[in-house]
């Protein structure tokens, strides 16, 4: 059975919130797009996120090459454990130091 995630906005943050993974990333991403679209300034809350696969970090990866397109300040509240563990194996979480809450 393939695991629900979800994002949406909530006092001017991202809020991504159920269990990220392979099946419905693409989704998440889709939807973040026009919600991208709206802020002027990028904060991913991940506090309500169950658990996250490494696609996880692929999609936090592709938001920062967004930011950096449209010129936004980005910033990831609450990341988990998994996710920072994820970023650690594949040497690349030194782009999150001072990005997590």
């Amino acid at each position: 059975m393939q695991k629900q995630a979800d994002i949406m906005i909530e006092n001017h943050h991202l809020v991504v919130t159920g269990d990220l993974q392979f099946a419905n990333v693409m989704l998440v991403y889709q939807k973040s797009l026009q919600q991208i679209s709206s802020c002027h300034e990028l904060v991913f809350d991940f506090s309500r996120l169950q658990s996250s696969d490494s696609s996880g970090l692929a999609l936090m990866v592709e938001w920062i090459r967004l930011a950096r397109q449209q010129n936004k300040k980005i910033r990831f509240e609450h990341l988990s454990e998994d996710i920072l563990s994820i970023a650690k194996a594949a040497g690349i979480d030194g782009m999150f130091n001072g990005k997590n809450g």
